[in-house]
């Protein structure tokens, strides 16, 4: 893709790794809101981290997106499901065709661009904001003090039932003697065979 402008944030700007391509700029930083608020940008590669993620939304661009882990699969899923992304997974970096491929699908195919900025514009007129909700939720904080239907009940679970001790020990009284039963049964079955054996 020689007429598209890459711009890479890569740490070790002294990598010769793009010397020989004029249209890669390795760069150490980059002020990513301003660069996706950009009209020039077709497109944008990412993780999938939550900040990347959200500013991709808001900002309608079409995205690559390369979960490594934690909840980067989810956020890139998310924006796939609304067609605004191509998701690969990490090991398809290996592959130079599969990726070449993605981002050319991406920066060429205008069903991406268009469900990106059909995104932003549904994220932008959301019937309340963000910045409401949040008021909402403080003004009735404010007003009823704590509510114990508003307190989650795992929140008082003693360490036993947090982490299901209880069951577990249970299941382990139940369970071994059930084992050695079977194991005690399993021998005597066997002796009885050999002995038939050894008699006939």
């Amino acid at each position: 893709m020689p007429n598209t402008t890459f711009i890479w944030k890569y740490e070790l700007t002294e990598s010769q790794l793009g010397v020989h391509l004029p249209n890669v700029h390795l760069l150490s930083w980059i002020p990513q809101s301003a660069l996706l608020a950009d009209p020039r940008v077709t497109a944008f590669v990412s993780h999938g981290g939550l900040g990347s993620t959200t500013e991709i939304a808001y900002m309608g661009k079409p995205a690559v997106m390369v979960p490594l882990f934690a909840d980067q699969t989810r956020n890139a899923n998310m924006l796939a499901r609304h067609g605004g992304a191509i998701v690969l997974q990490k090991h398809d970096l290996a592959d130079s065709s599969r990726v070449a491929e993605a981002i050319q699908n991406i920066v060429s195919d205008s069903k991406y661009s268009k469900s990106a900025k059909l995104l932003a514009e549904i994220l932008a007129n959301q019937p309340i904001t963000p910045k409401q909700l949040l008021l909402k939720h403080a003004e009735f904080a404010a007003r009823f003090g704590k509510l114990p239907n508003l307190d989650p009940y795992g929140r008082h679970l003693s360490t036993i039932q947090y982490y299901l001790i209880d069951v577990f020990s249970m299941l382990a009284v139940v369970s071994v003697p059930i084992t050695y039963a079977a194991y005690r049964l399993l021998r005597i079955f066997c002796r009885l065979i050999l002995r038939k054996v050894k008699t006939d």
